[in-house]
């Protein structure tokens, strides 16, 4: 028995998948480097992250004060 499964894809989750090599070939046609794109995501991620944990440190530390 042979069964062939189709699975529609969405045009979010196509949109999803051609993104990265979108904005890759549009950086690389506009001129940018992408190592520089790359590097440039990284730290805004990367000080976003630690801005999170340090934000949660504060208030497990201010949550502590007040119910203990």
């Amino acid at each position: 028995m042979s069964t062939s499964q189709h699975t529609t894809e969405s045009a979010i989750g196509i949109a999803a998948k051609a993104a990265p090599p979108a904005t890759v070939s549009a950086a690389t046609i506009a001129g940018y480097p992408v190592s520089e794109l790359v590097l440039w995501a990284t730290l805004v991620y990367t000080v976003l992250m630690i801005g999170h944990k340090v934000f949660q440190i504060y208030q497990d530390v201010r949550g502590k004060k007040g119910g203990d």
